[in-house]
């Protein structure tokens, strides 16, 4: 039975989303702010459905790794709530409560699968009881706001603590291999890629070098290998090869076993049809046709998930956009780590957004000069769009989003 004060919350904050699709707004931060402040236990909700809570967290991964479970689950027949918007704070996760709930209060979904930021696990978790979580990784990132990168992994640690069934966690990354002694009543499933593939995988302490990487010799679940459609999983079970012919990148890969590791945990042997066509969310790999222009979107936030990210069609024409804003972190000498050298090998590359020249300037020490800098992001976008046939868009959070944007507008008028 929903309590008066849950259906008064929701059926507020449904009204002011109301009022915001009336105005054009489409943000969800508002009444997600407003149930906060009234009623922040109407997350306690979520503990209620028949499967429990599944959260998803850690440096990068995080918004993939979510919808590639979230889908999956779907697949298997599950009613998934889950917070779509990637607002992973404890706002975005209310905001979600009130849009999905109906007026009487009720959230008729099976299980929950949630995305959470690293800063909010630990204080999220108590009050949401998680039956099981992936964690991804810990990595330098937006250090004006996270700060030391061991204390990000301490959160993480309060996080897994509060699980009540399994923890799947990367042992690829050294930060995390202490994961199971947190535990409390969870058990826990590593995940990782086999050692024949680190120099797809940089960490921050092993940026230009991964000769010396120390990497686990036995994982529950493993990456073993990858081409173009296809790659293959190695566990107790056997190799499984699972189709990944519409999730570019290594990393995409790697969110795709942790997933199949905590399904096939969870519920047993899978069918290998359960992640056929599986694609990433908007701005991870999204592909995005303009015309007869082809751009995948890919997001970037520190240097080892740039350098990462740089392996998405290393052929194709660059243009990469960075932001300082907020959302991106201020701080963007972590530009100056980001190994530019696979750059050299694309037909062009150009920069943009309001760091548009810090990043020319961090590719011309590289001895790689950028076709055009241009701060104006449209202006980019357009001239970008006119000279290729195909490329891929390399973008900070906010020049992300705002890129989508444009790039709708600029489709609507594809004349440039």
């Amino acid at each position: 039975m929903n309590s008066l004060r849950d259906i008064f919350t929701i059926w507020v904050c449904k009204g002011i989303y109301k009022l915001m699709r009336i105005r054009g707004s489409h943000g969800a931060a508002l009444p997600g702010l407003v149930a906060e402040k009234i009623n922040p236990g109407l997350i306690k909700k979520l503990t209620k459905l028949p499967e429990g809570i599944i959260v998803v967290s850690g440096t990068n991964g995080k918004t993939t790794t979510t919808h590639l479970l979230a889908k999956s689950l779907q697949q298997m027949g599950k009613k998934v709530f889950t917070n779509h918007s990637g607002s992973n704070m404890t706002r975005g996760i209310l905001a979600s409560i009130v849009r999905f709930s109906d007026m009487r209060g009720a959230l008729n979904y099976d299980i929950a699968v949630l995305e959470v930021d690293e800063a909010y696990a630990a204080k999220l978790a108590p009050l949401m009881k998680p039956r099981a979580a992936i964690l991804t990784n810990v990595l330098r990132d937006q250090l004006d706001r996270f700060g030391e990168i061991d204390h990000t992994a301490r959160l993480l640690s309060r996080l897994a603590e509060c699980c009540s069934e399994i923890v799947v966690y990367s042992a690829s990354d050294s930060r995390l291999r202490a994961i199971p002694d947190a535990l409390k009543s969870a058990r826990a499933v590593s995940y990782g890629f086999n050692k024949q593939l680190v120099a797809h995988f940089p960490d921050d302490d092993s940026l230009y070098s991964t000769d010396k990487r120390d990497l686990p010799d036995k994982l529950d679940y493993a990456l073993l290998s990858a081409d173009e459609s296809t790659c293959e999983i190695v566990s107790k079970s056997g190799t499984r090869k699972l189709d990944r012919s519409r999730l570019p990148g290594w990393h995409n890969v790697l969110n795709l076993t942790a997933v199949y590791a905590l399904l096939s945990e969870l519920y047993g042997s899978l069918e290998a049809q359960l992640f056929d066509g599986l694609r990433p969310p908007y701005g991870r790999g999204e592909i995005s046709t303009i015309g007869d222009t082809q751009l995948t979107l890919q997001l970037v936030k520190n240097p080892s998930g740039f350098r990462t990210a740089m392996e998405v069609e290393p052929d194709s024409p660059a243009l990469i956009i960075i932001n300082d804003n907020i959302a991106d972190g201020r701080d963007v000498s972590w530009l100056w780590d980001v190994d530019v050298d696979a750059f050299s090998g694309r037909k062009s590359v150009a920069t943009s957004g309001s760091r548009a020249y810090d990043m020319a300037v961090r590719l011309h020490y590289s001895d790689i000069e950028p076709l055009f800098v241009e701060t104006d992001i449209k202006l980019a976008l357009e001239r970008f769009i006119s000279e290729n046939k195909s490329g891929v868009v390399f973008l900070t959070y906010t020049a992300m989003l705002q890129s989508r944007k444009l790039i709708k507008s600029i489709d609507k008028g594809v004349n440039l």
